[in-house]
């Protein structure tokens, strides 16, 4: 099998095309940084590991905020301690839950192996990150 040979005229089609971190596969070669391989019996492994993120939300920040500097005006009418500022307490146990992390993808095609990398950021990112692996091993399967 020849691999295709890049050239300054309009490109053949060769299918539909999948990226994934630095990587690209349409229906006849793995483009890499470091060479262009036959996809037909290549093999892909996934490796997701990413963190959840849990930290205090901005707008509860911002209303807590808001809520010691008006605790803060009306201490002199309420001589002390502010109902403002235990409201504006309880605005900080706002929460928001976010994910981070590597998605490594290792690509072994004949002799060749690279490993691609994405950082995903959310579990919708990470399963659609996934189908896209999926779709370049039924290329690889044709």
């Amino acid at each position: 099998m020849t691999l295709p040979v890049p050239y300054s005229g309009s490109p053949v089609y060769n299918g539909p095309d999948v990226q994934i971190g630095d990587v690209r596969a349409d229906g006849v070669a793995i483009y890499t940084p470091v060479g262009v391989w036959p996809v037909r019996g290549s093999r892909w492994m996934v490796v997701a590991q990413p963190i959840p993120i849990s930290t205090t939300a901005g707008w509860g920040i911002g209303l807590a905020v808001t809520c010691a500097i008006l605790a803060v005006l009306f201490s002199v009418f309420t001589c002390g301690l502010s109902l403002f500022l235990l409201f504006g307490l309880f605005f900080l146990t706002a929460r928001t839950h976010t994910m981070s992390g590597p998605f490594v993808v290792s690509i072994q095609s004949g002799p060749y192996h690279y490993l691609a990398q994405e950082v995903v950021y959310s579990p919708l990112h990470v399963a659609e990150a996934i189908q896209r692996v999926n779709f370049a091993q039924a290329l690889a399967a044709r």
